[in-house]
């Protein structure tokens, strides 16, 4: 027990220096991948080498015609910088961009150029451009309700430009939109948009493999350890991997969830609420600042209500309030990551396992969604490579947080491990408690009738099988010097006797002097015992002293092999086992002697009066139960007095002691004799006949008065009379049967002295009486 404790206290203190060294090697293998993602990112544009692109930008309402904006001036546009345009949309309203670009001509073998627009939540998206007076033919692009156009791509919609054309060039771009957007424009090659699409897909495909794989790991551990904290985590998933997918543009292509577009850029700003609440939940789940930081613990507790209105007020679908809801749901999820990350750093500060690196993958997704908003407001440039970043860092920071989770199911195997060894205590200490209630209850129950030899045999015999049980060992004896003025020895396994014999013979002195001290020891021995013809390489003794009076000593010994040695608990119930048993048979020998002297008569032996009288009664209800004949019957030592006068009184108690001998032997197993007053026996034969009375008494009265009763010089033959009678038919009472039996020796008495005489005696079968 002590070593299970140990080693549970050993894990549980190597359990926070491995889970940071973990930590350590995951954070910086997350800051290496975040490194090569920009880099990657900064090469890939940089390396871009297609035509300048002049933006123009004009806004107008959606009845504008092509035709009407293609007129305009180039003065009624106003000049943007190429790049991330952030553009504000609303209801009625169309953004025209003018795009005006120096062409190169294109040979029928190299890449055609195309116009690129990064996905962005358009309602309409349409080039315009005119070729000899006519408008060329494009189709139309609705990020919610994907075509099979042949112009969505995962990184963006590339329109393709004829290869004919060259030279200075202008096109148009409508778009319509509910709500505010960032929109990249550019002219790349075919082979750039397939090169930028294929790391789209390439990114996009790892990042929904790897939170699906989350999703099922996180539902699998919650089905296992069925810890809220895992469902937690399944919400914020499921939350992060639907807002991903809707706003990449994937959710709207699936069969039946696509639907969510009807929603428009209201159903994308409820899924940003949704991963707001489900970011503070697990937040709040992982801290645990109920205890070190209640008032925090609290407006976490709450904050998922605000996510949970503006929610419903986007399902509404009321498209005039668009950009309020976005800017809302922006500052929503904004807010959800600081509260996020404050909870996290006060666990850090309370010393949360795993806290330093959650605060940290906490910091940077504020960062980077920071960034991201800022450029989706117009309030800073943004590159291309923008729109992944936030999402590579939350698919991140959804991993690091499934390794947290992860290394807390070694917390719950620890708890595990605590429950299942307080169990295992309980259990040994019921199963202790059973034992000794068991043994002290066989203790009281074997030894009160066992005979007095008996005794002390059945309850160290009962000790050292119940010590077999509780404590492990090889083998176990009791040895007794001069208790009740015997020795003894008992072993388990018997075989072990001769053993135990040899340990006592050489080493008797000091356990006799460890007995007299009373103080449990332990006691290894150097020299083993041999068993089996096997010699072990050490074997240690449990020497349990008895309690005993002097000059008797006792003990328990309990051999266990090996250098494991004896628990304090292991001592301390077998000690008091022990105890208990010593006590049981000291009580037992004690309730021996006052039950004779309460059911005996010291000086014959035999039942006192009080006895006889329980008998009587007890065998005259038997009979009338039975309809059996019973006998009872009076015999006097005639003239005790004048034996006394003559010889002394110590001949007149020989003479009573040798009747009463001889009224035993003639009872046997079939009768009771008791001594009724100072010369008067009363004996008790059930179920005699009259003949077989008759022979019992004759034969009786015969061996008493032939006795040659010797006192000095002199010799003398005892006298007896004799008064027997039966139950009766009509006999109601015990005490008219005594009565009969009374009278019968009164009139012996008085006809003359060593006779009998009988009252009538009714045989209960053939109903003859006889004198």
């Amino acid at each position: 027990m002590t070593e299970l404790f140990g080693r549970e206290a050993g894990s549980i203190r190597r359990q926070p220096a491995e889970g940071f060294a973990r930590a350590r090697y995951l954070l910086a293998a997350l800051l290496f991948f975040v490194s090569m993602l920009f880099v990657s990112s900064w090469a890939g544009v940089s390396a871009q080498t297609t035509p300048e692109l002049r933006i123009g930008l004009h806004e107008a309402d959606t009845h504008a015609s092509a035709q009407q904006i293609e007129s305009l001036s180039a003065f009624a546009f106003q000049p943007m910088a190429e790049g991330a345009l952030a553009l504000h949309g609303g209801p009625g309203k169309a953004i025209w961009l003018r795009l005006d670009a120096d062409l190169p001509a294109i040979k029928d073998d190299d890449a055609r150029l195309t116009l690129w627009v990064n996905r962005a939540a358009v309602d309409r998206l349409v080039l315009h451009r005119t070729v000899d007076g006519a408008q060329a033919a494009y189709p139309r692009v609705d990020f919610f309700v994907p075509r099979d156009s042949g112009v969505e791509h995962d990184s963006g919609y590339a329109f393709v430009l004829p290869r004919g054309i060259k030279g200075p060039t202008t096109m148009y771009l409508e778009v319509v939109a509910q709500g505010d957007l960032s929109l990249s424009v550019r002219i790349r090659s075919e082979t750039e948009v397939v090169a930028s699409d294929r790391g789209a897909v390439m990114l996009l495909t790892a990042l929904y493999t790897g939170l699906i794989l989350l999703l099922l790991i996180g539902g699998g551990m919650y089905i296992a350890l069925r810890d809220r904290l895992y469902l937690y985590y399944l919400f914020y998933i499921a939350a992060l991997l639907a807002f991903l997918l809707a706003r990449n543009g994937q959710l709207y292509e699936l069969p039946g969830i696509g639907d969510w577009g009807h929603w428009r850029v209201l159903g994308l700003c409820a899924l940003a609420n949704a991963l707001a609440a489900a970011t503070v939940v697990i937040a709040r789940g992982f801290a645990g600042l109920s205890r070190s930081a209640s008032g925090l613990d609290r407006l976490l507790a709450w904050f998922p209500v605000v996510p949970a209105i503006l929610v419903l007020v986007c399902l509404f679908n009321r498209p005039s309030i668009t950009g309020v809801l976005q800017v809302a749901s922006t500052l929503d999820l904004l807010g959800a990551i600081v509260l996020a990350a404050v909870a996290t750093a006060v666990a850090w500060r309370y010393k949360r396992h795993l806290a330093t690196p959650m605060l940290l993958m906490w910091l940077f997704v504020l960062t980077v969604d920071c960034i991201r908003a800022m450029a989706d407001w117009g309030l800073s440039a943004s590159g291309e490579s923008a729109q992944y970043v936030d999402q590579v860092m939350a698919a991140l920071n959804a991993l690091l947080m499934g390794f947290v989770l992860t290394d807390r199911i070694i917390e719950f195997r620890l708890q595990r491990d605590r429950a299942r060894l307080a169990k295992d205590q309980v259990d040994a200490s019921l199963k202790m408690e059973r034992e000794r209630l068991k043994f002290i209850e066989a203790l009281h129950s074997n030894l009160r009738d066992a005979p007095s030899g008996d005794q002390e045999w059945l309850a160290f015999r009962r000790l050292l099988e119940v010590v077999r049980e509780l404590v492990p060992q090889h083998s176990s004896a009791v040895a007794l010097h001069s208790f009740h003025d015997n020795d003894l020895l008992l072993c388990e396994p018997n075989a072990t006797r001769d053993a135990y014999q040899s340990l006592l013979a050489t080493r008797g002195g000091a356990f006799k002097g460890i007995s007299r001290s009373q103080l449990p020891m332990q006691l290894r021995v150097d020299s083993p015992i041999p068993v089996d013809g096997q010699a072990p390489d050490l074997i240690q003794f449990a020497v349990l002293p008895l309690p005993l009076t002097a000059p008797a000593w006792g003990m328990l010994l309990i051999e266990r092999r090996g250098w494991q040695g004896f628990e304090r608990e292991e001592l301390a119930i077998a000690s008091e086992l022990a105890q208990k048993a010593t006590r049981a048979v000291e009580d037992a020998a004690n309730d021996r002697v006052l039950r004779i002297n309460a059911e005996f008569d010291t000086l014959t032996a035999v039942f006192n009066r009080r006895t006889m009288d329980n008998r009587l009664a007890a065998y005259f209800k038997e009979s009338i139960l039975r309809r059996a004949a019973l006998v009872a019957m009076f015999v006097d030592l005639d003239d005790l007095k004048g034996i006394n006068d003559t010889f002394g009184y110590s001949a007149g108690d020989k003479c009573l002691r040798a009747l009463a001998d001889v009224m035993k032997a003639h009872c046997g197993t079939v009768g009771v004799v008791g001594r009724y007053s100072g010369d008067q026996f009363v004996v008790i034969l059930p179920d005699f006949n009259p003949d077989q009375v008759r022979r019992w008494v004759e034969a009786m009265r015969a061996e008493a008065t032939s006795k040659d009763m010797v006192f000095g010089t002199k010799t003398m033959h005892m006298r007896v009379s004799i008064g027997v009678a039966s139950r009766l038919a009509e006999d109601a009472d015990v005490h008219q049967l005594v009565e009969r039996a009374d009278k019968a020796l009164t009139n012996a008495r008085r006809t003359s002295s060593g006779q009998s005489q009988a009252a009538p005696i009714q045989s209960v079968a053939g109903g003859r009486s006889m004198q």
